[in-house]
């Protein structure tokens, strides 16, 4: 039985559905799983579908067009959507390291040794001379 060959056009049409699919934020495992299922590939095609449209996807996000801040922003509406569904489920962990994860994004300090909501006051040591 012989093998049926790829045209330029069908690879370069799996290539930009396997970009597209990171870009919504699909893990690249299960991209590639569901890349041998989609196009009817083995598991090593799939691998490097994905593989190279990573590479392109990361190439793509490096470029000095891409507005970060909207960027950091669309990753916090994920993390925040898989932290309600996680506490919807009932995975605890999953919720703790969500909020873990956008607490560092943020920069926020409160993974910060002493941190009580409040950015600590100087407070005097001894009484003033008066």
């Amino acid at each position: 039985m012989t093998r049926k060959r790829v045209t330029a056009s069908e690879k370069k049409q799996r290539h930009e559905w396997a970009t597209r699919q990171i870009d919504a934020g699909m893990g690249l495992s299960e991209l590639t799983a569901l890349t041998a299922e989609t196009w009817g590939v083995s598991r090593r095609t799939a691998r490097d579908v994905v593989a190279k449209a990573h590479k392109d996807w990361l190439e793509a996000f490096n470029h000095a067009d891409i507005n970060q801040q909207d960027l950091l922003f669309q990753c916090l509406g994920r993390l925040e959507r898989t932290a309600r569904k996680a506490e919807r489920d009932g995975n605890y962990a999953c919720l703790i390291g969500a909020f873990a994860q956008m607490n560092k994004m943020m920069a926020l300090g409160a993974d910060q040794k002493g941190f009580r909501g409040h950015p600590p006051q100087h407070i005097p040591t001894t009484k003033p001379c008066w």
